[in-house]
């Protein structure tokens, strides 16, 4: 019979490090209690004699708390086990209290020290039996500080391969919790390992809540017993579950399935993290600021309440006052109501500029929430050091006049940003305007999409890309517009300004037949994808204009289907067009409507938003995300990460194992462009600021020379009358506009530096005449106002054979597989697995590219040319849509592959062995036909057309209408490059796309 037990190899082992960490063990025989009581009496009596003087020598007292205590935990059954654990906090954090008579008074009673933690006594237990005779539970580890149990463990041992974490967290959230409820009052938190993996929970957790812990310290991909170890070692540490009671676990009421349910939420790892570092960089003598680097999904603002919670209560703090600030009103009332309803104290709203400047002048203390917009203006508010700026989602509006301006107005504050999109380029950086640069790439905690991938915290992403293709009649349409340009009796100027209207992406993707394919294809693959696993779906459109065309369309679709429904999300307001009323919603319609998109057993299966939704938005249940709006870098990145968060179906127990991008734009590689982590150290453009402010200043003193006389501080119309006066139409007025236009530039260029504050009103003012010598727009708005819709019509009219083009294969953009399943291939040796991982796609490329370019160089032979091609090509097919994919990548190492045997050949002298393919031949027809005298980039010819043929996917074709775009499409490459495109060069080119493509 083998000697291996749950004991033995996982239950053991886990006591082991308990005790090597600070718990004193004591068996379950030995404890001070009955097995009927949930606490150890005796243990916690002497706690409460030891930790609160004012009841020394009271035993009476004493024995009161251990009534309350008492009562609180039978409570469990008629409260419910997550409000009764909520009212055991209230006691754990010393927030209860006991009355003393002689005289007669209210006495907070303490039942831990948390300022000095060797006052108390940590115990570790196993075999823990609860219950009475022959109705009994036996818990394998429980944790006591002083005498109360925080902390339930349940092991199994996986040596047959069988017993999983799972196993024994069902044991504690089917069995335990529900059969012994009591003994789980006072629990912080459970915790289930097999010894493989480790994963915590707080009390009535669903299993798909429960977390693993960690650290960013360590690899991503640390798994097994060292994970199990460090989460040991960690997260049950005296310390660390001292500071989780005191300032980490949160309740709040959530709608579930419909139903308001209260939760216990416990911290993850990397947020308790980021926490930590928050308080001790607050506490720092002078400048004091921190970026929190968190991917998209991954609870930043859950992070920012335990931040808000714990610097509140830090005595070293001397009471301070704490800023919560999000980019948009509505992110504020959600932190607010977050706050709110997990109990932290002292919060106030902003509700205007002016009683955000009261609050801040008459030194409120406490959590004020706010945007940063209602700092516009503010001049100095308040110079104390104790007060903390959190910025929730920091973005662009952080770096302009309005950062400026809070800052100003807070010239001591601490500064922490929390963003899962810092932005790095060449005119804004949020590294540099947070970050510090003593912390590793200059954010003070960071978590990336691979590591909040591998911990189960979000899922990854995929994309599938169905462009939607359809003809325009080019010259019927040219036709028809010269005809109602001439019925219109348009001038030429007129013609251009209707002709730059109808080039705009909106007037294409608006076209009512395109908006029904895409309708119908979004209903054909939701229902056959996403909705048979209970989950729903969001649309991101255009505009507003098409939130409601779109919502018209799916509406019927649904109404032939069943009793399925799409509602939109967006702003309205009282000028918009009627056609919006019927969607404008307040705040609490609002919530409800995400409420009923929460809910599973919910008819509202589709969400309509265009700029809606984009931050603080968390709907896990969400399982694909149809895009069909033109979105980049950091914005593309927040609205996809919609779908990343984990879900499991409340039934069947199916998870979530990937969100899912429907692609109607074509955005190609800006999705792996948007989910690339940004660069702490890119260069920002370079200006010389003294330089240029000496500019302004001589350029505006030259403008201002040519209005001497004009009272300029009179702001009267006869002012500005006199003004314009001084640039009459013609030359003089052309000048002016040049020389503003000049100034204007140095201006936003420069703002908000401080040292234009004093030539502010001279700038205002010649900004204020050269807007009213400006032309207006007007006229052309009522042109297009009387002839938009008849010209949008034209367009629609002359567009037809819309299709929805399916892809073979949905691309995987952030998968930490990628690398494991290329070495299991055979593509990838193990040892290049960190450069891989550490460089993009297209930065493998460009290495290969360079060992092709250094072979051709010194042997130019077929194969390298061959190579070069097979590369080239591989950049411009549909695969590199998405770097991150498999396919993509598999293809790059198969290119990788065969240049190393043609190295090995060339440095064995046995390259001319090789066979020799026919490579170049594209490249060989556009040199031989290229005109005399005529300076063409081969190269971008090949490209061009190598675009033209990747829309080309199918066999067969030659013979059928794709034909006739293929050969239209060729002759516009011609003619861009001015090569002839009749003749026996378009022939030529033509044939060798058809035999080769």
């Amino acid at each position: 019979m083998s000697g291996f037990s749950e004991a033995s190899v996982v239950q053991q082992p886990i006591v082991d490090l308990l005790v090597g960490n600070g718990w004193r063990h004591v068996g379950a025989a030995d404890l001070d209690r009955p097995h009927s009581s949930v606490i150890i009496e005796s243990a916690t009596r002497s706690a409460v004699e030891r930790l609160n003087p004012p009841l020394a020598g009271k035993p009476d007292r004493v024995d009161e708390v251990l009534r309350q205590l008492r009562m609180t935990v039978i409570d469990g059954g008629d409260l419910g086990l997550v409000r009764a654990n909520q009212a055991f906090l209230a006691w754990l954090r010393g927030r209860r209290t006991v009355q003393l008579a002689d005289p007669v008074r209210d006495v907070p009673v303490m039942l831990i020290d948390f300022a000095n933690p060797e006052n108390n006594e940590f115990v570790v237990s196993d075999e823990v039996t609860y219950g009475s005779p022959g109705n009994s539970a036996r818990f394998d580890v429980v944790l006591w500080v002083n005498g109360i149990p925080l902390a339930v463990g349940e092991t199994k041992t996986s040596v047959d391969g069988k017993k999983t974490w799972v196993l024994a967290a069902q044991d504690i959230h089917d069995h335990y919790e529900v059969e012994r409820a009591p003994f789980f009052v006072p629990n912080l938190l459970s915790f289930a390992t097999e010894g493989k993996e480790f994963r915590y929970g707080a009390v009535r957790a669903p299993l798909n809540r429960w977390e693993r812990w960690g650290s960013t310290d360590t690899p991503a991909t640390l798994d097994g017993w060292p994970r199990v170890k460090l989460s040991v070692e960690q997260l049950l540490a005296p310390a660390t579950v001292l500071n989780l009671i005191r300032d980490f676990v949160l309740y709040e009421t959530l709608i579930l399935n419909g139903a308001p349910r209260l939760v216990k939420i416990l911290p993850r790892y990397f947020q308790y993290e980021a926490v930590e570092a928050i308080a001790g960089r607050a506490n720092e003598p002078g400048a004091r600021r921190g970026l929190i680097y968190q991917t998209q999904g991954s609870g930043k603002t859950l992070a920012m309440s335990y931040a808000a919670a714990k610097l509140i209560r830090d005595a070293r703090l001397k009471n301070p006052t704490i800023i919560a600030i999000a980019d948009r009103v509505q992110l504020v009332r959600q932190t607010f109501d977050q706050f709110h309803a997990a109990g932290m104290p002292r919060l106030t709203e902003a509700t205007s500029a002016a009683h955000l400047r009261e609050l801040l002048r008459s030194d409120e203390r406490g959590i004020i929430f706010t945007t940063v917009h209602k700092f516009a203006g503010a001049s100095h508010l308040n110079d104390r050091e104790n007060i903390i700026v959190l910025v929730d989602e920091a973005h662009r509006t952080q770096e302009g006049t309005l950062g400026h301006q809070m800052r100003a107005s807070l010239p001591n504050a601490s500064f922490f940003a929390f963003t899962g999109t810092p932005i790095a380029d060449l005119t804004h950086n949020t590294f540099d305007l947070f970050g510090d640069d003593r912390d590793p790439g200059k954010a003070l905690n960071t978590y990336d999409s691979d590591r909040s991938i591998a911990d189960g915290t979000t899922v990854p992403m995929r994309v599938s890309s169905r462009l939607v293709r359809f003809r325009i009649d080019q010259e019927r349409l040219e036709e028809a517009f010269e005809e109602l340009a001439e019925s219109e009796v348009l001038d030429d100027a007129e013609k251009e300004f209707v002709a730059s209207k109808l080039s705009k992406v909106s007037t294409l993707i608006a076209n009512p037949e395109r908006i029904r394919a895409v309708c119908e294809d979004i209903i054909d693959h939701f229902y056959a994808k996403v909705d048979p696993l209970g989950m729903k779906a969001q649309i991101v459109v255009y505009n507003r204009a098409m939130c409601a065309a779109y919502h018209e369309v799916l509406a019927n679709l649904l109404a032939e289907r069943g009793t399925d429904q799409a509602a939109v999300v967006m702003s309205v307001a009282a000028k918009d067009e009627p056609a919006f009323a019927s969607h404008e919603l307040n705040d609490a319609e609002e919530e409800a409507l995400l409420n009923r998109f929460r809910n599973i057993d919910d008819p509202l299966k589709f969400l309509i938003v265009t700029s809606k939704l984009g931050t603080g938005f968390n709907a896990p249940i969400e399982g694909v995300l149809y895009l069909d709006k033109p979105l980049k870098l950091h914005t593309l990145f927040q609205t996809i990460t919609r779908t990343n968060r984990p879900w499991s179906h409340p039934v069947t127990g199916q998870p979530k194992d990937y969100g899912l991008i429907v692609d109607y734009i074509g955005l190609g590689d800006g999705f792996a462009r948007a989910m690339k982590p940004a660069d702490p150290d890119a260069a920002r453009r370079e200006i010389d600021d003294d330089a240029l402010l000496d500019e302004f200043e001589a350029a505006l003193d030259s403008i201002l020379d040519r209005f001497i006389g004009v009272d300029r501080k009179a702001g009267d119309f006869a002012s500005l009358e006199a003004a314009i006066e001084r640039v009459p139409p013609g030359p003089p007025r052309d000048r002016f506009a040049d020389e503003f236009q000049y100034v204007e530039g140095i201006w936003e260029t420069l703002a908000p530096d401080s040292r234009l504050e004093p030539r502010k009103p001279d700038y205002r003012w010649v900004a204020k005449v050269y807007g009213a010598i400006t032309p207006s727009d007007g006229d052309s708005a009522l042109l297009w106002a009387r002839l938009g819709t008849k010209t949008l019509a034209l367009v629609h009219e002359h567009i037809s054979d819309v299709q929805v083009r399916n892809p073979l294969f949905d691309v995987i953009i952030a998968d930490e597989l990628t690398v494991k399943r290329l070495i299991d291939e055979g593509l990838l040796q193990p040892t290049d697995a960190p450069q891989v991982t550490s460089k993009s796609a297209d930065e493998i490329l460009d290495s290969i590219a360079g060992r092709i370019a250094r072979r051709r160089d010194c042997h130019d032979h077929p194969v390298y040319r061959a190579l070069a091609e097979r590369l080239e090509q591989l950049r411009q097919t549909q695969l590199a849509k998405a770097e991150g994919s498999i396919d993509f990548l598999r293809e790059i190492f198969t290119v990788a592959r065969d240049l190393t045997v043609a190295e090995k050949a060339d440095d064995a002298g046995e390259l001319a062995l090789l066979p020799d393919p026919r490579v170049g031949a594209l490249t060989q027809i556009f040199e031989e036909f290229k005109p005399a005298g005529v300076s063409v980039i081969i190269a971008d010819v090949v490209r061009s057309v190598d675009r033209i043929v990747t829309e080309v996917g199918f066999d067969g074709w030659v013979n059928t209408e794709t034909e006739k775009d293929v050969r239209l499409a060729l002759r516009k490459v011609l003619k861009q490059y001015n090569l002839p495109f009749k003749g026996e060069l378009f022939d030529r080119a033509y044939e060798y796309i058809a035999e080769n493509y």
